[in-house]
């Protein structure tokens, strides 16, 4: 996710990259609002395997 007019972040590649749908700040949880606000953007990955989720 980035902010409208923020530039693309570094830690990442446009290719591996699509876009799923636009959305207003109120229908995105807190912690996303936050990194967003703060870095511009956040990554997330959508479509994992059980398998490919992180054991936190």
């Amino acid at each position: 996710m980035t902010r409208a007019g923020a530039p693309f972040p570094d830690e990442t590649s446009k290719n591996e990259w699509r876009l799923t749908r636009s959305r207003h700040s109120d229908d995105v949880n807190a912690e996303v609002r936050e990194a967003v606000e703060h870095d511009g953007y956040s990554l997330f990955r959508t479509g994992l395997s059980l398998a490919e989720i992180p054991k936190s």
